[in-house]
């Protein structure tokens, strides 16, 4: 893996015709970050009239909600309330976001994200030049940018999540990729072209790792991953007590993944 990820392929020639693009924001309980989630939103480098923004908000998040509608947005941004139900997830947010959509393509963001201003740009692109016709998603690489607070955080975590980020989004999935293999998504900066995503059912609600799901799905579907150069900066998540129960959520994902998935292994194919 680590040989076939030295080698990246050169970024497809820019398109004459841009595809329709939307953004999905799923946020909770992030009425301070928002503002900032929206700012670097609109530093993206893509045809404006070509865009579509929705922040999903769940309907009980009052703060977030009011935030939302007093921070200065782009005119493609808007605002889409999930109403009460369960479960109460990502997942179910961006389920409901889908009849919403208007883009050909789409792709979900955090609120903490600071993407590349040219990866939507990149993404079309490399869908486009898909002669296949199977490519179905592209992962953008996630790095972790050191947080600039001095409370509440710890150095030896951040450098041991920076150090696991850079093994898995610059050396294993590139390499992944390269061979045609399936592999866990990120839970976010992942590319869809969006009538695959509708085919399969969009997003399981129920999964705490959706994403990780989603990529084995779509390879059980016939599909096809890839992966993108440019990156999705983000922060590590701090002390030990917020680190913990990220990556416990993340392994009871991974395991409700497998167990889902090798129910039936055969469909996974050979390889």
């Amino acid at each position: 893996l680590v040989l076939l990820s030295a080698t990246r392929a050169s970024e497809p020639p820019e398109l004459m015709i841009w595809p329709r693009y939307t953004i999905l924001a799923a946020l909770h309980d992030e009425a301070e970050i928002l503002p900032q989630l929206v700012e670097r939103l609109s530093r993206l480098d893509y045809p404006q009239d070509r865009l579509q923004g929705l922040l999903i908000l769940e309907a009980h998040d009052g703060p977030t909600i009011a935030a939302a509608r007093a921070v200065t947005r782009p005119d493609w941004l808007d605002i889409l309330v999930v109403p009460p139900g369960r479960p109460q997830t990502k997942p179910r947010a961006l389920n409901h976001a889908l009849p919403h959509v208007t883009g050909e393509l789409l792709t979900v963001y955090d609120a903490e994200d600071a993407p590349d201003p040219r990866q939507l740009r990149e993404a079309a692109a490399r869908f486009a030049a898909d002669t296949t016709n199977r490519l179905a998603c592209l992962q953008a690489p996630l790095r972790i940018r050191p947080s600039l607070s001095t409370t509440g955080t710890s150095p030896f975590l951040d450098r041991q999540f920076a150090a696991e980020y850079a093994s898995l989004f610059e050396t294993t999935l590139p390499g992944m990729a390269r061979l045609g293999l399936p592999f866990p998504l990120g839970g976010t900066s992942n590319h869809f072209r969006v009538e695959v995503l509708r085919a399969i059912g969009g997003w399981d609600a129920w999964n705490v790792t959706e994403d990780a799901d989603l990529g084995f799905r779509l390879w059980s579907r016939g599909w096809r991953l890839g992966v993108l150069t440019r990156p999705t900066w983000e922060t590590p998540p701090g002390a030990l007590d917020d680190w913990l129960p990220q990556r416990t959520r993340w392994l009871k994902g991974y395991m409700q993944t497998w167990g889902v998935h090798t129910r039936q292994p055969w469909r996974l194919g050979v390889r």
